[in-house]
């Protein structure tokens, strides 16, 4: 169905970005879809009003994530349309260094658009599967430029860039040095099959480490700096081995699954790809290589999280647009009507359309109710009054340009006794500060009683409850 489209690299980079852009318009608007990437907007101002990650505002991410939303705010300002338009701008360049990639491994044009145009897709129809912004939004385009970089041959120098590229995703989220494995792994491999020498593999591989380690060693650099190197090991590294991991054999077959029947089409289409497509075999062989490894860092947490698996699209597309090079007489009959041009361009548009009325109705048409308490409280608060959001949502904070109230601004870090543990969080001291603000406003979801313990009898004693939104939140204004 790729066959009726002219092709260049230019061309391919407007369409891929456009096609992102569209695909997604209508999850531009909402205040919330995600607390997530509400954290990382709220942790962002922190940084630019002069807080310091780990020591003023704290979360369980790497710095990365934060340092790019500060850049984005920067340069292109806070409204939360613009950063989810930049989001799905760098999901179509992600999409485009697929393409690339796909086009240097010797793939041919209409599979290598296909592979960008797969990608798009799948990050793009359900909510917590790359339609809300997560750290896999943006790992994804340093996954992908260090992977064009990789498949070029000839020059060494270019496996340090890949490298780098490969640590600067490291440092928004760590599990990307599973993507850097699968490919020194597989370069030891070709190696060791003789189809590229030991010294010239050892010089790559070495080239790539160094750069891979540069933007950590800067990170740490800076902690060490600033004399918090402690801080930044236990959040690091202490942190995430705290968590328990209860998860039983069923969970991680439900998960793994679960994923895979949703985008069952893509998967067949990257199985049939890999049996039946006999030229450059050693990029399908990789891809699936690279794919068992990544869902292996997805599986390991056994914290079973939609977004993790944004990972695994990468491999995934770069799979199953390969079947998109296969002549349309030799595909399987009853795939030859529905994947050749003719048929082709009719059913996605269609299928599109599904997708953008669907997310109208789930993004744009319900009401926002964030937005609804931030209108209220904008009108309430008066000059150097604060408000504190509880259990609720924190982007409040960056909709009503207030900072966190505490260092932990997902709302969850001190209320769920996991976050608690792990952490080490003293809630009394937590306690003690909210009460010496004194805030205004308190923002309690009911639904969710882990808010009981901490400030429960505190908002019985010195709080009313001024307004209900619906039933998702009552604001409490102090006596």
């Amino acid at each position: 169905m790729f066959q009726g489209i002219k092709q260049s690299a230019g061309l391919s980079l407007i369409f891929l970005v456009l096609f992102s852009i569209l695909i997604r318009f209508f999850s531009f608007f909402p205040s919330v879809i995600d607390h997530d990437e509400s954290t990382y907007i709220v942790i962002a101002d922190a940084i630019l009003n002069g807080q310091t990650y780990f020591i003023d505002v704290i979360d369980t991410k790497p710095i990365g994530i934060f340092l790019i939303y500060a850049g984005l705010q920067t340069i292109f300002g806070p409204s939360i349309f613009m950063l989810r338009l930049l989001a799905s701008v760098i999901l179509g360049l992600t999409a485009f260094f697929l393409y690339k990639a796909k086009r240097k491994s010797g793939g041919g044009p209409h599979g290598a658009l296909a592979v960008g145009m797969i990608y798009l897709i799948l990050n793009s129809i359900f909510t917590y599967y790359g339609v809300s912004p997560n750290t896999e939004t943006f790992f994804g385009l340093f996954t992908a430029i260090a992977l064009w970089l990789w498949i070029e041959e000839k020059r060494s120098w270019l496996y340090f860039l890949a490298g780098f590229s490969l640590g600067l995703g490291f440092i928004i989220k760590y599990v990307v040095a599973f993507d850097a494995l699968a490919l020194g792994l597989f370069m030891l491999w070709m190696a060791y099959s003789k189809k590229i020498a030991w010294n010239t593999t050892i010089v790559r591989a070495s080239l790539m480490l160094g750069g891979f380690l540069i933007p950590f060693l800067i990170t740490i650099a800076y902690y060490n700096d600033l004399g918090h190197l402690d801080k930044f090991f236990f959040y690091t590294l202490e942190v995430s081995s705290r968590y328990p991991d209860a998860a039983s054999l069923w969970d991680y077959v439900k998960f793994f699954f679960d994923f895979n029947l949703r985008f069952l089409p893509i998967l067949l289409f990257a199985v049939y790809a890999v049996l039946f497509i006999r030229e450059n075999i050693w990029t399908r062989q990789f891809a699936w290589f690279w794919m068992l490894i990544v869902w292996i860092v997805v599986l390991i947490p056994g914290k079973f999280f939609a977004h993790y698996c944004i990972q695994v699209m990468l491999p995934l597309s770069f799979l199953a647009g390969s079947f998109f090079e296969i002549p349309i007489e030799d595909r399987p009959k009853w795939l030859r009507t529905i994947t050749s041009a003719k048929i082709g361009w009719i059913i996605l548009p269609v299928l599109l359309a599904l997708n953008s009325f669907f997310q109208k109705k789930d993004y744009f048409d319900k009401e926002d109710h964030p937005k609804a308490i931030a209108t209220f409280l904008k009108s309430e608060l008066k000059e150097g009054e604060q408000f504190y959001i509880g259990n609720y949502e924190q982007i409040l904070y960056h909709m009503l340009n207030q900072p966190s109230l505490i260092p932990y601004v997902h709302s969850s870090l001190i209320w769920r006794p996991s976050h608690i543990q792990a952490l080490k969080i003293d809630t009394s001291i937590m306690l003690e500060e909210l009460k010496r603000l004194a805030p205004r406003f308190i923002l309690i979801n009911e639904s969710d009683e882990n808010y009981e313990p901490l400030i429960g009898s505190w908002l019985k004693e010195e709080y009313r409850v001024a307004k209900k939104i619906a039933d998702e939140v009552t604001v409490y204004e102090k006596n």
